[in-house]
């Protein structure tokens, strides 16, 4: 648990109060009105929310560690397999790797063997504390319409959604883009894949004897053993 004694230690004066109206008409709008304070703390000077104030007040928002300026922000240019990316305080990243050989590791029950195995394309949805991973059958850039598949691992929900486990995500509000997708796809590959989540096999055919033929595997992940999910590319953008 954090300690927020250092929050405390000195003392604050009011300096405004806003008080939000809203009409009762179908379509409402609003007016905001402001108060100072006067030495003795109590309101004063009621008046619109000027120009100026809300400046300020912007400023003080943009400056808080919730919103830090930095998260998800590129240091240098885009990364080629971004597809999405949504900043402020409830960010998260879309991107795609193509198909490729890496490094899996299994607990002992599996009877599966740590070593390189054949992945298919995918498509990866983050935040700062979840992770979501699909599989694609293209082999070209996913487009919006693009048809998204069940991830083929291990520890997956039915949603997308990785059970990371144990592993100790730790992405803080200061990330930037480059780190945000390499520290993901680091606790993802690094995690220990332990069994099948949900009523059902996410791939056609016995998973287990799946990933036993794609160790040091030169053929390409079989596009023909994925399960079509219903999610398209679009529903991640939400």
């Amino acid at each position: 648990m954090k300690n927020n004694t250092d929050h405390f230690t000195s003392f604050h004066e009011p300096q405004k109060a806003l008080i939000i109206y809203r009409s009762t008409m179908e379509n409402p709008n609003y007016y905001v009105e402001a108060f100072d304070f006067n030495t003795n703390g109590k309101m004063i000077d009621p008046h619109p929310l000027t120009d100026k104030e809300c400046i300020h007040l912007s400023a003080a928002l943009q400056s808080s560690s919730a919103l830090s300026n930095n998260f998800l922000q590129c240091r240098g240019l885009i990364p080629s397999k971004l597809l999405y990316t949504r900043q402020g305080s409830e960010g998260f990243a879309i991107w795609h790797t193509p198909a490729m050989k890496h490094f899996l590791a299994y607990t002992n029950e599996l009877g599966l063997t740590n070593g390189n195995y054949q992945l298919p394309a995918m498509i990866w949805r983050a935040s700062r504390t979840e992770l979501a991973v699909f599989a694609m059958a293209e082999k070209d850039i996913p487009t919006m319409n693009t048809p998204l598949y069940h991830a083929p691992f291990f520890n997956i929900h039915e949603n997308g959604n990785v059970c990371m486990g144990t592993v100790d995500i730790d992405i803080d509000n200061n990330t930037y883009l480059e780190d945000f997708i390499s520290q993901w796809e680091e606790y993802f590959f690094n995690s220990k894949f332990s069994h099948v989540l949900g009523n059902r096999s996410p791939v056609k055919g016995n998973i287990i004897q799946l990933w036993k033929s794609l160790k040091d595997a030169r053929k390409r992940f079989p596009s023909s053993t994925l399960i079509k999910h219903k999610a398209t590319l679009k529903n991640l953008i939400k």
